[in-house]
């Protein structure tokens, strides 16, 4: 009988968006970044933040709502700080 596979729990799903989105923007960072991955938790939950925010922003980007720009902007914000972090823990 077939062993079944482990569905990713919706966490995980949105770390490994995250890390597929840094390796897209840093491609020649590609290869640390996974290792990365595999071996620091923190980089794992870096990774997810980076993706919410990321959804986020989209989605304020898109909004007709008045506090569309400014939220959008906040989340680029934390993209930005999410993104250097990233960076620090690569070097």
């Amino acid at each position: 009988m077939p062993v079944p596979l482990k569905k990713a729990r919706p966490m995980e799903k949105a770390q490994r968006r995250g890390l597929a989105r840094l390796m897209l923007r840093w491609p020649q960072k590609r290869a640390a970044l996974k290792t990365l991955f595999d071996r620091d938790a923190r980089i794992a939950e870096l990774c997810e933040a980076y993706e919410v925010a990321c959804e986020a922003a989209s989605y304020w980007d898109k909004s007709a709502a008045p506090a569309a720009l400014e939220r959008s902007q906040e989340y680029r914000s934390l993209m930005i700080a999410t993104e250097q972090d990233i960076l620090n823990r690569l070097s």
